[in-house]
């Protein structure tokens, strides 16, 4: 290489570097990352909802971890009670005293439905609805918790687009254009995403936080339902129940061995009696029952019914004051007050009315009265759950053709729904030629169809003698409803 090509290159280097070095000294100071927040700025007015969307998250967060926390500390004394020692009035007694929280609210229940009917079924079945119900509550937060973290997401994308159409609608390639463009796109996606992030792991550690809580309030209530089986009446210690209207024979002398009238059995309790006959008289002074007003009842589907219990004595006149313990014992009904039991004293006329939700969809679920402090079978009724007022109706059939004079290929139907999607059965569609001289059925301009029970009610249509259009007009009894069907004749 020659002087003169070492000299334009060692003149290229310099040029080289001093370009650099400007280029580097016309980089805005605003870029600077020294700080957060003068690198939010740059975001311009979108960082504001994202901001905002971040503080009311965290809110949410910090509140449902106090109410946690909160409520382990209100039940901590109850963790530590050691149950097997205990009788049941020492459980009442501490049950009571206790502040309110999950587990203490969880085992008042069990208290109390274990002193009306000591069942482990039913124990196991109110464990399992509570858990059941909070699992349900904190589905609320964990959904609002991603709304909130989909909502910063979607801010953010929105600034990147916000961004992007400001470098391209000014049609200019100056710098300082472009570059505060690309700072809204950045950095609004980049807060999005950290707001998103904080959001979701804030979620997450509090759902690991509630599901461990939740364990272990469901393994103590356990325990105490341990606890209070075993302080159950054994079924041998309860002796044999009197029927209604029966009672044993009266008392008689001990050397004959005869059985007591309030147990029927043999003395040493050895086994039922012989030679004591079991005959018809009067009832007991102190024996009541339950009934239920009538052996049929309907309810619209999702509406609150009120189902009459009634407490007789032995002489079938009211009894007040009794307490009666229902509950749904089959079927998706819930009782209008929440939960599917309840325990209520009997009025002055010996009623306790009964009032209960019916599930959405057509069928029937049974409901259970006893008396916890008398003994005998409880009664039962089973409620027929029936499709409400009709709300959704939809036309099939309709914008049909046929050669004039002849039948059309599918029926004219009107289809009847309740709220609820349930098809209402019984109901009557009024069809009625509007226009045209075609026929309904065999020659009939008007008739009247009732709903089957797929909610549909359907007539033929012959259409006109003569080519044309032909208008159907269907009300619907009850409501104010009408559709219209439209049919063509077409000629051959």
């Amino acid at each position: 290489m020659n002087p003169s090509e070492d000299l334009i290159v060692l003149n290229g280097a310099v040029m080289t570097t001093a370009l650099g070095a400007a280029a580097l000294q016309s980089v805005p100071s605003t870029f600077a990352i020294g700080d957060f927040w003068s690198l939010t700025q740059q975001a311009g007015p979108l960082r504001w909802p994202i901001f905002f969307v971040l503080a009311f998250g965290l809110v949410q967060v910090f509140a449902k971890a106090y109410e946690l926390i909160r409520d382990r500390w209100a039940s901590s004394a109850l963790h530590s009670v050691d149950f097997t020692s205990m009788s049941l009035d020492e459980i009442a007694e501490l049950v009571s005293r206790q502040g309110a929280s999950m587990l203490a609210s969880l085992h008042a229940t069990l208290v109390n439905v274990f002193q009306t009917r000591p069942a482990e079924g039913l124990l196991h079945d109110e464990i399992t609805n509570f858990v059941r119900f909070q699992q349900d509550q904190f589905d609320v937060f964990r959904k609002r918790m991603e709304f909130l973290s989909d909502t910063a997401g979607a801010l953010g994308l929105m600034g990147t687009v916000w961004g992007m159409f400001t470098v391209f609608f000014q049609g200019t390639a100056e710098q300082d254009v472009i570059l505060r463009g690309m700072g809204i796109a950045l950095i609004t996606t980049l807060l999005g995403l950290i707001v998103s992030i904080i959001l979701n792991f804030g979620s997450t550690e509090l759902s690991t936080l509630f599901n461990k809580r939740l364990e272990r309030v469901s393994t103590k209530s356990d325990e105490l339902r341990f606890r209070l089986m075993e302080l159950a009446p054994r079924p041998a210690d309860l002796g044999r129940t009197v029927p209604p209207g029966v009672e044993a024979a009266g008392r008689v002398s001990k050397a004959r061995g005869e059985a007591t009238a309030e147990t029927g059995t043999l003395p040493g309790g050895t086994g039922p009696a012989t030679g004591s006959p079991i005959r018809s008289s009067p009832p007991l002074p102190g024996w009541r029952y339950v009934e239920f007003d009538g052996d049929r009842h309907t309810v619209p589907a999702g509406e609150v019914a009120s189902i009459g219990v009634v407490v007789k004595n032995g002489s079938d006149a009211p009894a007040a004051g009794v307490p009666v313990f229902v509950k749904i014992a089959s079927g998706d009904a819930v009782l209008a007050s929440g939960g599917r039991a309840l325990r209520e004293s009997s009025d002055a006329g010996g009623r306790v009315a009964v009032e209960c939700r019916a599930p959405q969809r057509v069928g029937t679920f049974a409901l259970e009265a006893s008396l916890p402090e008398q003994p005998g079978s409880p009664s039962t009724v089973q409620v027929h759950v029936v499709a409400g007022e009709p709300q959704k109706i939809e036309k099939e059939g309709n914008n049909q053709a046929a050669v004039a004079g002849s039948r059309l290929p599918l029926p004219l139907g009107v289809r009847v729904h309740d709220r609820f999607g349930n098809p209402v059965r019984g109901l009557s569609v009024g069809f009625r030629v509007k226009q045209g001289d075609g026929k309904l059925g065999v020659g009939q301009t008007e008739r009247s169809v009732p709903t089957d029970h797929q909610g549909l009610a359907a007539t033929p249509f012959i259409v006109s003698s003569s080519a044309g259009q032909n208008i159907v007009a269907a009300s619907i009894d009850g409501t104010k409803s009408t559709v219209e069907f439209v049919a063509f004749a077409t000629e051959l």
